[in-house]
């Protein structure tokens, strides 16, 4: 997790697997709320560069296999996440040992885009047979509706099945931090893209100006989407939409309706405002596409278009 300009650190979590040195002196520098320990490395660094206590949160494993996609399943015991559940005795041992760490609570996170409940609940249980402790990060994970296929629970269900099960397993003096990012901001973005070609043949692809440069989402987990055309009418006809990028696995959605697609026309992807732009990058040297904010019928540009100038800015020329 990167500091913002603006943001308070103190009520910040700072967390990750691969923490370098000059992480966690930023991070102890900046006061941060809870520092996540997410391996005995971080308690040799915290040990090395704290000269105060620093309160902490240790990630560890419930043990739990979440439904999702496997690339995206983080709270099982062969995780590169957290503390295997094995060793958590030990590491709670060797944490409380150190004087400059006070370690206020666990942290957990069972995957990303999980859409049973049972599960956030299952962890909760799971964690509650550990030593008790003041803090409890459950981390996020809710899954979002991204086709009409899928059944999402509402945040509102979420967050009263998830307390209810903190407050059975855990007791109810305890403090709750979350950390639903996908299921609060998936559905506010969406992204548009010009049709470059149109390719009849064995099947129809449809072309992007965009691809998996802007959205990796579908080559990595294999996340369903279901564009649209931008325009009333025409005939409907299945097509695969495709990105600009040399790989086979440069697609948006397969087996698509779109209604009679023709070169620069405009297609919309909903449900891309979470893992998205976030994951963007520079693929075959495209650039990155502008970011834009819409409300109340007004707009504004939120980030700008990438310019070859930007793309260029690092290379060393003699």
């Amino acid at each position: 997790m990167a500091l913002r300009a603006g943001a308070d650190p103190a009520r910040m979590v700072f967390h990750g697997n691969a923490k370098s040195d000059a992480d966690v002196k930023a991070a102890i520098k900046a006061n941060i709320g809870y520092f996540v320990i997410d391996n005995f490395d971080d308690v040799r660094r915290i040990k090395a560069f704290a000269e105060r206590p620093v309160k902490a949160l240790l990630r560890v494993s419930p043990s739990i296999v979440a439904e999702t996609h496997k690339s995206m399943a983080t709270g099982h015991d062969e995780s590169k996440f957290g503390i295997p559940s094995v060793q958590v005795a030990d590491a709670i041992s060797l944490i409380q040992a150190e004087p400059l760490i006070d370690l206020r609570g666990l942290h957990f996170h069972i995957g990303s885009q999980v859409l049973k409940l049972d599960q956030f609940e299952a962890a909760i249980e799971a964690v509650a047979r550990l030593p008790r402790f003041p803090v409890y990060d459950l981390g996020g994970g809710l899954g979002e509706r991204y086709i009409r296929g899928d059944h999402a629970p509402s945040i509102e269900l979420y967050a009263e099945r998830v307390v209810r099960a903190v407050h059975k397993h855990l007791g109810e003096n305890v403090e709750i931090i979350l950390e639903p990012g996908r299921s609060l901001i998936a559905k506010s973005g969406v992204s548009l893209y010009r049709v470059v070609t149109v390719k009849c043949g064995l099947r129809t692809h449809v072309a992007v100006d965009g691809g998996m440069g802007d959205n990796l989402e579908v080559s990595l987990y294999g996340q369903k989407f279901e564009p649209a055309m931008v325009k009333p009418g025409g005939r409907m006809e299945i097509c695969d939409v495709v990105g600009r990028h040399c790989e086979s696995g440069d697609t948006l959605a397969v087996n698509a309706p779109l209604n009679d697609p023709q070169v620069g026309d405009l297609l919309v992807v909903p449900v891309t405002g979470a893992y998205c732009f976030t994951m963007a990058n520079n693929y075959n040297a495209a650039l990155k596409p502008p970011v834009v904010f819409c409300s109340g019928g007004r707009s504004r540009l939120a980030v700008r278009r990438e310019t070859f100038d930007d793309l260029i800015a690092r290379d060393v020329l003699n």
